[in-house]
């Protein structure tokens, strides 16, 4: 399903992940959740041989990064889901992508992600883990989002700044 909607991927989409691993059950026990990770979209334009392509940029282990997203599919197990942000935020993409990469190398936030598992947390950016990122990207471009909590990665798709989700894998 992913190579036929892919040329749909824009900056600042959502890709929401359902693991198969021990991790990914434990996250979705605890935040009641049906996702247990979140990614943003990068979509690159001004480099030929790059505008076929769909990168995304996640908060992982060794903190944030970019990847290819058809790599990152090819050696998953579990389910996949893109959420496309609205049209109305059409404008803010440019601004995502710029704020998401320039927190490339940002360490993860594992202290915030084990206090998730019983309450909730202040979304802050010395250290971030994976919905906490998206969620202060799509803020840091001016689309508004109500409060500082961070969200779980199962919030994310009540956001209602989403189209319907379209699974991928």
């Amino acid at each position: 399903m992913y190579m036929q909607v892919r040329h749909a991927f824009k900056t600042g989409d959502a890709i929401l992940w359902q693991s198969r691993s021990i991790v990914g059950w434990l996250i979705r026990k605890f935040s009641k959740g049906n996702v247990n990770h979140a990614s943003l979209v990068l979509k690159i334009d001004q480099y030929n041989d790059l505008k076929d392509r769909r990168f995304l940029l996640e908060a992982l282990g060794s903190g944030i990064v970019l990847r290819l997203l058809s790599r990152r599919l090819m050696n998953f197990s579990g389910k996949v889901w893109w959420s496309p942000l609205k049209d109305e935020y059409n404008a803010n993409r440019d601004r995502i992508g710029e704020w998401a990469l320039l927190q490339v190398g940002i360490p993860y936030d594992y202290k915030s992600l084990f206090k998730q598992m019983i309450g909730r947390v202040s979304a802050d950016m010395k250290e971030l883990f994976c919905s906490e990122y998206c969620f202060i990207g799509w803020k840091e471009a001016g689309i508004e989002l109500k409060g500082k909590i961070a969200p779980r990665p199962g919030d994310i798709p009540k956001l209602s700044i989403f189209k319907k989700a379209i699974r991928i894998l």
